[in-house]
C-alpha cells in the first residue's frame, strides 16, 4: 500500500490574534468575521492554493464569481447592494424545501478537494495540512466568526451556508434547476467554516432573527450577505432589508 503524502498548503496570513496556544478551540478577539470573509471572498477571486488532481500545485480556482476581498468593499456599496434588494414579505414557494436537493461537499472544479475540505484550507490562517490522495484536511489553525473561537482541528467545524439553504428556498431558490441549487450549496464564497454550536445556533435564520454575537463582526457579515443575495438574484423581507441597514451602520466611514 501506497504511504499517503501530506501536504501544506498556505492560504491565507491575516489572521485574529489568538489568546493562547493549546490544542482545541480557543477564543480570539473580536473582528473575526472579518479576517475569515477576507480569506474567503479573496480565495473565491481565483487564488485558491488547493494542489490536487489534475492541476498545478497554487492554482486551482474557486467555482466563485466574486472579484474582491470582502474587506476591500466600501460600506457605501453594500448599501447600494442592500437598496437593490428586491422585497417580498409574502414569498408563497411551490412544494416544499427538501435539504436533499441541495447536495453538499463535492467536488464542483475537478481538484480532487470538495467543497468542504476547498474552505477549510482557504479559511485556515496558517498553512494547512493535507492528505494526498483524498484531500484531507487534517490540520491547520482556523477562526469560528460567529462565536470568537478558534481552533487546530478541522473535525471541530461545520461548513455554514452564509444565506442558509432553507432561506435561499424561501428567497427564489425554489425556482432553481437542480444544477443551480448544486453550484450555490458547494459556492466557496457562502461557506464559512464555524464551531457546530454556532451553526446550529444561526440554523435558518436571517439577521432580523439572528446576529453574530461581536458587534464589531455585524458590518462583515451583513455586506457579505447583501453581497449574495444581489449576486444569486434572491428576495428579502423588510424586517431582513432594515436588520442588515442596522448592521451595515456600524462600518467604518468610508
Amino acid at each position: 500500500m501506497r504511504p499517503r503524502r501530506v501536504r501544506t498548503v498556505h492560504r491565507m496570513s491575516r489572521t485574529g490574534r489568538v489568546a493562547d496556544r493549546g490544542p482545541g478551540p480557543r477564543t480570539v478577539v473580536a473582528g473575526a468575521i472579518a479576517v475569515v470573509l477576507w480569506a474567503l471572498a479573496a480565495s473565491c477571486a481565483g487564488s485558491a492554493a488547493v494542489p490536487g488532481r489534475g492541476s498545478a500545485p497554487g492554482s486551482v480556482p474557486g467555482p466563485s464569481s466574486l472579484s474582491a476581498p470582502i474587506g476591500d468593499i466600501p460600506a457605501g456599496d453594500a448599501r447600494a447592494r442592500l437598496a437593490a434588494l428586491v422585497i417580498d414579505d409574502h414569498p408563497a414557494p411551490e412544494g416544499e424545501y427538501r435539504r436533499s436537493d441541495w447536495p453538499t461537499w463535492l467536488d464542483i472544479d475537478g481538484d480532487g478537494c470538495d467543497a468542504r475540505s476547498q474552505a477549510l484550507i482557504a479559511q485556515s490562517t496558517t498553512k494547512a495540512q493535507v492528505s494526498f490522495p483524498g484531500c484531507q484536511v487534517v490540520a491547520g489553525d482556523w477562526v469560528s466568526p460567529y462565536d470568537g473561537v478558534s481552533t487546530d482541528v478541522p473535525g471541530d467545524l461545520d461548513a455554514d451556508h452564509m444565506v442558509p439553504l432553507e432561506n435561499v428556498w424561501q428567497s427564489g431558490g425554489w425556482r432553481w434547476e437542480a444544477a443551480e441549487r448544486r453550484a450555490y450549496a458547494n459556492d466557496q464564497a457562502v461557506l464559512v467554516m464555524v464551531t457546530a454550536h454556532a451553526n446550529r445556533s444561526k440554523g435558518s435564520s436571517t439577521p432580523a432573527e439572528w446576529r453574530p454575537a461581536l458587534e464589531s463582526d455585524w458590518c462583515a457579515y451583513a455586506t457579505q450577505w447583501v453581497r449574495l443575495k444581489v449576486q444569486w438574484r434572491l428576495t428579502a423581507t423588510t424586517r431582513e432589508r432594515d436588520a442588515l441597514g442596522q448592521m451595515l451602520d456600524t462600518c467604518a466611514p468610508d
